[in-house]
């Protein structure tokens, strides 16, 4: 099987009240979800299709997503490293499935578009 080529980070915006007239904001990583890409475009279609209420997640050319209002969570496309995923997907029919297969532990994943 081919190894996935990107993943959605996801981050967490943090806005504080600073004085009478300022914010600060701060932006906290919270994982990577368990979805797996072979295309930033897959991953930009896989976001764009369960946020139909934000701007596309390339809006910006950025591959990075605004942070939404009722969340406050914002999505970033990563290229896959095998970091431990612990995020759920926008459906959690879409997540990896861990599994122990003669002894050993293996995930299963689908491509995600």
């Amino acid at each position: 099987m081919a190894k996935a080529k990107y993943v959605l980070e996801v981050l967490e915006f943090i806005t504080e009240k600073e004085g009478d007239n300022s914010w600060l904001s701060q932006i906290k990583h919270i994982g990577y979800m368990k979805g797996k890409f072979k295309t930033k475009k897959d991953a930009v279609s896989y976001y764009d299709r369960h946020n139909p209420h934000m701007r596309s997640l390339n809006a910006h050319n950025t591959y990075a997503s605004d942070w939404d209002p009722k969340t406050k969570l914002l999505y970033i496309v990563r290229d896959d490293y095998l970091i431990n995923a612990t995020i759920d997907c926008f459906s959690i029919d879409d997540n990896s499935v861990e599994e122990i297969k003669n002894g050993c532990g293996i995930t299963k994943y689908k491509w995600l578009k």
